[in-house]
């Protein structure tokens, strides 16, 4: 190191020693910095999960309460249809809510949920035997109504949306609090969640026990709100 560099080094030094309370060397000051942080309650995917199912159930003894309760369920004996199509919505939404949840807290080398995949390619039996029906048994417009009945269908669709969109907000609400760093991810999988809850808690009241009825309805339920979490939640989630 050249005299002058030194000399100017030890003007430098020479100054900040003399002015402590420069702004340059308060930025150093640990204790100070230290003093204004504020603790933030971490976020944990069970508590997000509890207020989506919370949301969900409370749902679900609206619609009884307002459209009542299938005969079977009422009666302590529980048609099989209804325990598997229940079963595989709660699974489905159950999933897709751990997933999206913990979204909101991303963190280096965790594990990626990826349960709901699984249950989602469970789910696609109704679906999946929906078609079948349609390509075996409907020869007429009056078999596809018949198997579909129209006017209790499009009640199924509002009132799965319904619930849907108070599950839906729920997580929303809950998830901005943390970062997530895919929105668009988390809007499929808030959408997926919200829709397969919202018609579990629909699925109380809904009577019907037809796969080609299950398989169309409640498709196009989960569908159109997996389409509509993608669409509102990122916008609402970015930061």
């Amino acid at each position: 190191m050249s005299d002058t560099a030194e000399h100017e080094l030890d003007l430098i030094m020479q100054h900040d020693a003399s002015t402590p309370g420069k702004p340059g060397v308060d930025l150093l000051d640990i204790d100070r910095l230290a003093g204004e942080l504020v603790p933030v309650r971490r976020l944990r995917v069970r508590d997000g999960l509890a207020i989506a199912l919370a949301t969900m159930a409370m749902c679900g003894l609206a619609i009884g309460f307002g459209l009542g309760v299938r005969g079977d369920v009422a009666n302590g004996v529980p048609h099989w249809m209804f325990i598997a199509r229940s079963a595989t919505l709660l699974g489905l939404g159950t999933a897709a809510a751990a997933a999206a949840l913990s979204s909101a807290s991303p963190s280096i080398g965790g594990t990626r949920r990826t349960f709901w995949t699984w249950t989602l390619a469970i789910a696609s039996v109704f679906p999946l035997g929906a078609i079948g029906v349609w390509i075996g048994d409907v020869r007429s417009l009056d078999d596809a109504r018949r198997f579909l009945d129209p006017q209790y269908g499009m009640q199924c669709l509002r009132m799965s949306a319904l619930c849907a969109a108070f599950i839906g907000t729920a997580m929303t609400v809950w998830m901005k609090r943390g970062a997530p760093v895919s929105p668009n991810r988390s809007g499929w999988l808030v959408g997926l969640a919200s829709g397969s809850l919202g018609a579990a808690a629909y699925s109380i009241s809904c009577s019907e026990n037809v796969v080609m009825y299950i398989g169309t309805w409640y498709t196009l339920a989960i569908a159109g709100c997996a389409i509509a979490g993608r669409l509102i939640v990122p916008r609402v989630l970015r930061w």
